[in-house]
């Protein structure tokens, strides 16, 4: 059994950037759910004033959804946290769409010697939040960048936010009961799954996938419609093109981040492959990182695999290894005794978790495992 920090003690622990990362990478996925409960019990007509309201910023003492997006601003402009959790104080600050957020992530942005990784993150931020007021920045920076990473994600977020304004091409925000436009997940991704790819075959949406020709919104649309579509067949498609595409380390990126929603067995070898490439982008590294960190089934082999990069000479790889091996000694499944422990733990009727399931929650696969779903503090 255990219980949530309360919200000011999040808020302190990510004001310290001195606290271990694990730490601070919790803190940032509870003030999440934080976001989101209060948000919801809003909607419910259920939201009270707790002693966690009373905190000391503007219009703070009686809005714990502003606490959340300033402690996550504040935290993003604090280059001290370092890359890893910058660009994922941007990532939750997009997934919660809220308006307040912009101005922080727009700021760092538009700052060309900030970190790509960073920068990229908020871009595709300003995507997920889809504000037409964004459009400037993102044009800005998706015509005059130096960074392709960045220009890509910016022309990204513009064709997602285009797409969006319009409501949809071709009738898309209508309900369609197909595989591919089933999303399992509740992430709010950057671009939607094409009801077309329902009458492809999963072979033919990879090449639609490998297409360099293709707009990278397509190609995105094509990610997304074989991760909804899950399963083995899809899981190789996405597989490939992480070890095999050499035209975008973007692309790259989010194949990994996707893999590790997905949490399939077969995708450890090509999650492998990714991490030990020592030319590849630190971004794609990461992400694998952190998806291989996501797969319970074979945990024993991701936790030796990430063991191996704990001394990596890139900092985000080495930290998201930390964060990863972190996390699962914290939820409790890393150790040797884990079988035991889970059985032990089902016969005393405690509720276990691990940090794809927290993040999951929030983030990727719409589990419902009663551990946080709408719960901020479990008794």
């Amino acid at each position: 059994m255990w219980v949530a920090p309360p919200l000011a003690s999040l808020q302190s622990t990510l004001a310290n950037p001195q606290k271990p990362i694990g730490m601070r990478m919790r803190a940032t996925y509870f003030l999440r759910q934080a976001y989101d409960n209060y948000t919801k019990n809003l909607e419910h007509g259920t939201a009270t004033t707790t002693d966690e309201k009373k905190i000391s910023v503007n219009d703070e003492d009686n809005d714990i959804s502003l606490a959340v997006v300033n402690s996550l601003s504040k935290s993003l402009d604090d280059n001290r946290h370092g890359a890893l959790l910058r660009h994922e104080f941007a990532y939750v600050l997009g997934q919660l769409r809220d308006d307040r957020a912009i101005q922080a992530l727009e700021h760092t942005l538009l700052d060309d010697a900030d970190d790509i990784m960073v920068r990229h993150e908020c871009a595709e931020a300003l995507g997920a939040i889809s504000s037409s007021q964004s459009i400037p920045a993102l044009e800005k920076c998706a015509n005059n960048d130096s960074s392709i990473e960045v220009g890509e994600t910016c022309r990204l977020a513009l064709d997602f936010i285009q797409w969006k304004l319009k409501g949809g091409v071709e009738g898309e925000d209508t309900p369609i009961a197909c595989a591919c436009m089933l999303n399992p997940y509740s992430s709010v991704d950057p671009a939607p799954p094409h009801p077309k790819h329902e009458a492809l075959s999963s072979a033919e949406i990879g090449e639609i996938l490998t297409d360099e020709s293709a707009p990278m919104f397509e190609r995105y649309r094509a990610m997304f419609s074989l991760r909804n579509r899950g399963g083995i067949e899809s899981v190789k498609e996405l597989g490939n093109v992480l070890v095999s595409d050499k035209s975008s380390a973007l692309l790259r990126h989010e194949v990994a981040y996707i893999l590790g929603q997905m949490q399939h067995p077969d995708a450890v070898e090509y999650l492998e492959i990714s991490l030990k490439r020592q030319n590849e982008h630190r971004m794609v590294r990461h992400e694998s990182a952190e998806a291989l960190g996501a797969i319970e089934e074979r945990w024993g082999e991701c936790e030796a695999i990430l063991g191996q990069f704990l001394d990596d000479a890139d900092d985000v790889v080495r930290e998201s290894c930390m964060v990863a091996l972190d996390a699962a000694d914290y939820w409790g499944y890393s150790d040797e005794s884990a079988v035991e422990q889970q059985e032990d733990d089902e016969s005393k009727n405690v509720e276990r978790t691990n940090f794809s399931i927290h993040k999951a929650e929030t983030n990727g696969k719409a589990v419902q495992l009663g551990v946080l779903h709408n719960h901020f503090n479990v008794a």
